[in-house]
């Protein structure tokens, strides 16, 4: 007979099986583990709990098939059922980056000067704010980008208010990058774009949520680098993934 835990830890399992096979092009048959190895190469998701999902299947396995007199001869501790638990979680119900959407992103023009961009950073402790000029977004004004451009200056006193954002952006070398997304884009996917990009040698600093993915739509939301912790610990992803 089986004690909560045990159930508990089936019932997510199936839910899980499901989903995969949903997601799945192999025919029936195929062992759970070959579809999650499959998936995982196009799946990021899939890929960023892959590792679990092959113990999890181990551990269905003892439960299920290796009972010694009708007894479960292992038995799913709280802390595995917790975790199949979230990792069902995250595949079939993903947070996405809308978390981050607060509809009302500050942002700066680029005819406007370079001292009220920075006093707008260092009043809200930014490190970047979106660009916006006539025709919609120009770029992204870092910290970094400032102070590449303050470097190249030979004056020996400046007048920050005499300064175009404009002219930042288009002296700084190498531009700092931004990348859009829509509100429905997952949070394992925003983190593997920083991720990725960087494992690349071209970082992105900041993804920006507007309302359809795209430089055109409304601005609702930005994440930073600084945001990737948080991000982290609401996926709880292993140190396999």
């Amino acid at each position: 007979m089986m004690n909560q835990n045990s159930t508990r830890f089936l019932e997510a399992f199936v839910m899980i099986e499901a989903y995969v096979a949903s997601l799945s092009s192999a025919g029936k048959g195929v062992p759970f583990v070959a579809q999650v190895d499959n998936l995982r190469l196009t799946d990021q998701t899939v890929q960023a709990y892959a590792e679990d999902l092959k113990a999890f299947a181990r551990l269905r396995n003892v439960i299920v098939h290796e009972r010694g007199g009708g007894q479960v001869l292992a038995e799913p501790n709280d802390w595995a059922v917790e975790r199949i638990c979230h990792v069902r979680d995250m595949l079939v119900q993903p947070p996405t980056v809308a978390i981050f959407a607060i509809n009302n992103v500050l942002t700066i023009r680029s005819d406007d000067h370079l001292g009220a961009a920075s006093r707008i950073m260092y009043e809200h402790h930014y490190s970047q704010l979106p660009v916006y000029g006539d025709t919609g977004y120009v770029g992204l004004l870092t910290i970094r980008n400032i102070t590449y451009w303050l470097g190249a200056q030979n004056a020996t006193k400046l007048d920050l208010t005499q300064v175009r954002v404009a002219a930042v952006l288009d002296h700084t070398e190498p531009a700092d990058t931004a990348l859009f997304v829509a509100p429905d884009a997952s949070l394992v996917v925003a983190l593997n774009v920083f991720t990725t990009h960087s494992r690349r040698g071209n970082p992105v600093d900041a993804i920006l949520i507007s309302a359809d993915g795209t430089a055109a739509s409304t601005l609702l939301g930005i994440i930073a680098l600084a945001d990737l912790p948080a991000i982290a610990e609401r996926l709880r992803l292993s140190q396999e993934s």
